[in-house]
């Protein structure tokens, strides 16, 4: 129905139009390239006749060159000149024959570089006309041509022979120069008449494209006029849409929540300003259109006012295009006194003659996204801060490890496997902070007290087959410690438990070792590693003074500034005491 309902008289008039304008367009295109395609062919057979003649020309100077010289070049350029003719020559046989490979005719008619394009186009040009009496005056003159140049070939045959033979004296030359000339003459002569006969097909040629090209703009314009005609009612059908649509846009603008502004740059007053100005702001949309860009001025935040004020004085100078392509952030006050950030994309709009006009603008409130942003970059930097510190803990951790393969090597003349497992062991009580740290929620703390059983349980794992039946028992409190000091003390706990494990039960089947770390009052904390074996032997101090474990400990107690304290009770207890540091003290030196 709605097909039928459109498609009435008016309509079906237009889409005949339509269709019939399409096919005369497709037929004229078609009409078109033909014509294009005989003026081009038109200009390639001028220009190879231009050729055809000059090369006949320079043949004759060159062949009276070497009848007064002998002079081999004149020769040799005389033969290349005649094998052009004989080019165009084999050309044109097979172009007037039945032969239908045109790619290879257009081998034979190609004249180098210098050549237009077109041969193609001078095959199909004598195709459309060898019908025509005036061509086949072309054909027989370019025929009659190409005999004088065999026979001026004729003519340097027996010219090189004499030379050759010695047998060219100046009678001979004298001879050969007058039969060279009569050939001339009657090729100049041929020539002339072959150029009359390519005028007036090139004349017949312009007449026919001309007659073609004013037909067809003279249809174009009649099919163009009455599709106008008939397309009159259907445009003012589209200006009503247009101002519908108008309508709809200006409806969308009023119900946008970023505020559209179009400010006058001659008064400096906003011609038009969004609804959602008043929204966003609070203040009355006719006063901010009156008070233009200085009324806003007055509400915008002081660290941002200078700013702006150069912003607004930029208005009047002469590149202003380029200043509005960068776009502005600022804050403004709304009528409660909170600020808030808005972002401005400005573009310029002219007048016909080309001046600044009225500046088009968005603003946007951003605060959440700013807030956003800023918590971002803070973000981040915290993040490359700590990636710093790391950077630095590793640092310091490797000059550690490098320490204790130092010590190692300067307590023992020589180094046996069991030393190299020491130096294994410390490095990875040192690698399980840094695993710890990875697992954590922050880079700066560890957990004791997992940090601590873990090292414990990796040191059971490491030793417990190649001693006695030892039980190792864990009793630790979950304090949290920066981790420049769980390093220490992990390598504390290394150091006293493998003692334990190698020196505690020599005499002994099983044993037991005890690992506490208990926090006290005014942020002391007491690390004890105790087993039930032999206990300390006499004279502990001295016996341990140059002991590499024994020195270790002591050094590390330094190190967390706390103190070391070696007993026996029931076996050997081992106790140290530190403070946990506050914040702002130097916990690592």
């Amino acid at each position: 129905m709605l097909l039928s309902a459109w498609f009435n008289s008016r309509n079906k008039t237009t889409v005949w139009l339509v269709l019939s304008f399409l096919l005369l367009a497709g037929a004229l295109y078609t009409v078109q390239y033909y014509s294009s395609s005989l003026q081009i062919g038109m200009r390639s057979f001028n220009f190879g006749s231009s050729q055809f003649m000059k090369s006949q020309q320079q043949a004759v100077n060159e062949i009276v060159q070497f009848i007064h010289t002998d002079n081999p070049e004149h020769i040799e350029s005389f033969y290349d000149h005649v094998a052009v003719v004989e080019n165009l020559r084999r050309g044109r046989e097979l172009m007037t024959s039945d032969y239908e490979e045109r790619e290879q005719i257009a081998q034979y008619l190609h004249l180098g570089e210098g050549e237009p394009y077109g041969t193609i186009e001078l095959i199909r040009l004598y195709e459309f006309l060898s019908h025509r009496q005036s061509v086949q005056n072309l054909i027989t003159l370019w025929e009659q041509a190409d005999q004088k140049v065999a026979e001026l070939q004729s003519v340097a045959d027996e010219v090189v022979n004499l030379s050759e033979n010695g047998e060219l004296d100046q009678a001979t030359r004298q001879e050969y120069l007058i039969r060279v000339f009569a050939i001339s003459e009657q090729i100049t002569s041929i020539d002339q008449q072959f150029f009359t006969s390519i005028n007036e097909a090139g004349i017949w040629v312009d007449n026919i494209v001309n007659r073609i090209n004013l037909a067809a703009i003279m249809i174009l314009v009649l099919m163009l006029g009455a599709f106008t005609y008939l397309q009159m009612g259907s445009i003012r059908k589209w200006a009503e849409k247009l101002e519908e649509s108008d309508a709809k846009f200006k409806g969308v603008l009023n119900n946008s929540q970023d505020v559209i502004y179009q400010m006058d740059l001659e008064t400096g007053k906003y011609v038009y300003m969004s609804p959602s100005a008043e929204t966003m702001l609070g203040y009355d949309i006719e006063k901010m259109k009156a008070g233009g860009a200085e009324f806003l001025l007055e509400f915008t935040h002081p660290e941002d006012l200078k700013a702006m004020q150069e912003e607004v004085k930029n208005y009047n100078s002469d590149d202003l295009e380029n200043r509005l392509a960068s776009d502005t952030q600022f804050r403004i006050k709304k009528s409660n006194g909170e600020y808030i950030w808005v972002y401005n994309k400005r573009t310029l709009l002219r007048d016909e003659s080309g001046n600044p006009k009225y500046i088009i603008g968005n603003v946007r409130d951003i605060s959440e996204r700013k807030k956003f942003v800023d918590a971002l970059d803070k973000s981040l930097k915290d993040k490359e801060m700590l990636l710093s510190e790391i950077h630095h803990r590793v640092k310091n951790n490797l000059s550690i490890v490098s320490s204790l393969i130092e010590l190692q090597k300067n307590s023992r003349d020589k180094i046996t496997e069991n030393d190299l497992k020491e130096i294994q062991d410390r490095i990875r009580s040192i690698a399980l902070v840094h695993e710890k740290l990875y697992q954590a929620d922050t880079l700066a703390d560890v957990d004791l007290s997992e940090y601590i059983v873990d090292l414990v349980n990796m040191i059971k794992s490491s030793l417990g087959s190649e001693y006695k039946k030892v039980d190792l028992i864990s009793d630790v409190d979950s304090i949290k410690i920066d981790n420049k000091k769980a390093v220490p003390i992990g390598l504390i706990v290394n150091e006293l438990v493998n003692n334990c494990y190698k020196y505690a039960f020599v005499n002994k089947e099983s044993g037991t070792i005890e690992v506490k770390l208990k926090e006290e009052e005014d942020s002391l904390v007491t690390l004890i590693v105790r087993d039930n074996g032999e206990g300390l032997p006499e004279n502990f101090e001295e016996k341990t003074g140059k002991s590499l474990g024994m020195t270790l400990i002591r050094a590390f107690t330094r190190q967390v500034k706390g103190e070391f304290k070696a007993e026996s009770d029931n076996g050997a207890v081992f106790t140290i005491r530190f403070e946990l540091p506050t914040n702002g003290e130097a916990q690592y030196q």
